[in-house]
């Protein structure tokens, strides 16, 4: 694989299908990360994008060159799916310019916070959906564990269910759906970005077109009456996937990502996946 330096937005003959996009850098690889991103893009059709990040030229990991590292990276994820279409490219620049050329042809982003680092949450988040796969997240050899979805009844939650659905039936799992009430204090962000939530709908009514599209999918769902971070903190110790949904484009904080989302990016023990706004 021969490594591209650019900014530039890339094509490819794949871009229709999508990318899982994988940031590494000049520190060792997380063979956990790699792993679980060609298993994803393997489950959903989708190719996978490996990139060196280098968002500040005089950081001494970036003096190093990738190839050893892309090759790594690349015996992983083939380890998982010797047909699984792969390319690497290496970027440098700015955070913003950076995040800008991985959305370019991405369906998911894996662990960008490797471009912002966790401890500056208020640096720009990716505009598409993106997964993290933290330090304290279980090994993904747990099959019979189910893909638990956060829903607060907003509009932005539809997407969350849409990632949600498709992961259990591509992983023949069952799907938790839990639908708890936010803080108030979210609430009125809610209404003042234009997010109300539609509690006059029922959940059941909510999830009835999803089962429609997804009839193999077994749903169990959860009322919660109370802030969701504490019942979604507790479902991810015994989950492979959480999906929860953002309010739009943003920063990784409370105001852009809502509390919830923003919480379990930093506490949830499994991988998760923030939701795009549809």
């Amino acid at each position: 694989m021969t490594s591209q330096r650019s900014t530039d937005v890339f094509t490819s003959e794949w871009s229709a299908d999508g990318a899982v996009v994988v940031c590494i850098d000049g520190s060792p690889l997380r063979t956990d990360v790699i792993t679980w991103a060609a298993e994803f893009a393997h489950r959903h059709s989708l190719w996978m994008r490996i990139v060196f990040v280098a968002p500040n030229t005089g950081d001494p990991n970036t003096s190093a060159s990738p190839t050893g590292l892309f090759m790594e990276a690349i015996q992983i994820a083939e380890s998982v799916s010797p047909d699984l279409r792969i390319r690497t490219d290496l970027i440098s620049g700015e955070n913003t310019a950076i995040l800008t050329a991985l959305t370019s042809e991405a369906a998911l982003i894996v662990n960008p916070l490797i471009v912002t680092p966790q401890d500056d949450l208020t640096a720009p988040a990716p505009a598409c959906s993106f997964a993290t796969v933290g330090t304290s997240c279980q090994s993904q050899a747990t099959a019979d564990l189910p893909v638990v979805v956060g829903l607060d009844g907003s509009a932005y939650s539809e997407s969350a269910l849409a990632i949600a659905f498709k992961e259990a039936e591509a992983a023949s799992t069952e799907l938790v759906v839990v639908h708890a009430a936010p803080p108030e204090a979210e609430l009125s962000r809610n209404f003042a970005a234009g997010h109300a939530p539609q509690h006059s709908t029922p959940l059941t009514w909510q999830l009835s077109g999803w089962a429609t599209l997804y009839p193999g999918v077994t749903i169990r769902q959860i009322e919660y009456d109370g802030p969701s971070v504490a019942i979604l903190e507790q479902l991810s110790t015994e989950a492979r996937l959480l999906v929860v949904g953002r309010r739009g484009r943003g920063s990784f904080d409370d105001t852009a990502l809502g509390t919830t989302s923003s919480a379990m990016v930093r506490k949830a023990h499994c991988p998760v996946i923030v939701a795009s706004e549809a």
